[in-house]
């Protein structure tokens, strides 16, 4: 007769081949699963808010702002983007590709930061006499 302790060693073994068994089972399942499904295209990883622009796009957007800076040096994006009827944030690639190019320069920070044409002076500003 088999002591107790042999047949709890003997269960005890069972057990662990019937588990290992078993998640052997689900991990094949989770790769057959995952198989069989479509691979997703990179435009539905983005998030909900990235929005892929082409650079045609861009390239044009850049012309603009560019174009804008000329007409009104020392302006902050806010005024610029309310001309061009872009939100300011959709210009900050643009403009950080002028800047990088070096066609634009900024001076100010954050908010105040203003937009001056390279080899442009920015015209004075009259004042009135105070009379």
């Amino acid at each position: 007769m088999k002591t107790i302790e042999a047949r709890i060693n003997e269960n005890v073994d069972d057990l662990i081949h019937s588990l290992n068994a078993l998640v052997g089972e689900i991990a094949l399942e989770a790769l057959a699963r995952r198989m069989r499904q479509k691979p997703k295209r990179s435009s539905q990883r983005r998030s909900a808010g990235q929005v892929h622009r082409k650079p045609e796009e861009i390239a044009a957007l850049t012309e603009e702002l560019y174009a804008q800076v000329c007409r009104q040096p020392g302006e902050t994006m806010a005024t610029l983007s309310k001309q061009l009827r872009q939100p300011a944030k959709k210009l900050a690639f643009p403009a950080s590709k002028l800047l990088d190019a070096g066609r634009i320069k900024k001076t100010g920070q954050r908010q105040f930061v203003r937009y001056f044409p390279v080899g442009r002076e920015p015209k004075p500003t009259r004042r009135r006499n105070a009379r």
